[in-house]
């Protein structure tokens, strides 16, 4: 009994931190769940406006507004060498019925917007909408941008008019790696 006693009067001895060193001890574990590495980026775009993007571990959070999704925006090698297209996919909120679909390329900011798309008639199949551009020579002025050697971000301006007459309008950034652009511009017949 006494062997107890004098170990319960050593564990009075022992001191603990007072609360609030206690808790500044324990904030960063508290916090560490809570750390974003989603990043806002301003992205210049045409008429001298600023698009704000998220960034996240997967890249730019797609462009989405009332059930529409972007899933697929970018340039791709064309049949002849020395022409490209665009091909663009969106996902549609069940029962959408579209009467226009406009894509526009919004992403020189000193410059005014190119129209990419105007369809008037889409259609969409297993709620998706799926189109691809005509070509484009490898010279238009619209493609200059594939000529540099940094990484590119081209923002596509999506507006979506369905039969009721509501339109959704929305921004969607895709990021060009020199290497993919230094792919297309091999095809071209550029040595760089």
């Amino acid at each position: 009994m006494l062997a107890y006693a004098a170990a319960v009067l050593d564990a009075r001895r022992v001191r603990f931190p007072s609360r609030p060193s206690l808790v500044l001890l324990l904030l960063p574990f508290v916090f560490a769940g809570c750390a974003s590495t989603e990043v806002i980026r301003r992205i210049p775009i045409s008429g001298g406006k600023v698009a704000l993007f998220s960034f996240g571990p997967k890249g730019a959070e797609p462009g989405r507004a009332n059930g529409y999704e972007v899933k697929e925006a970018f340039l791709m090698p064309a049949t002849d060498a020395k022409e490209v297209l665009y091909k663009f996919i969106v996902s549609t909120p069940p029962g959408a019925s579209l009467k226009r679909i406009q894509i526009e390329d919004v992403s020189e900011e000193d410059g005014p917007a190119f129209p990419l798309i105007d369809d008037s008639a889409p259609v969409i199949k297993e709620g998706r909408y799926q189109i691809s551009t005509p070509t484009i020579a490898a010279g238009d002025r619209h493609l200059q941008w594939v000529l540099t050697i940094t990484t590119t971000m081209r923002v596509y301006h999506f507006t979506l008019t369905d039969t009721a007459g509501k339109t959704t309008e929305m921004l969607h950034v895709s990021a060009y790696p020199d290497f993919v652009k230094s792919a297309i511009r091999q095809k071209w017949g550029e040595k760089y």
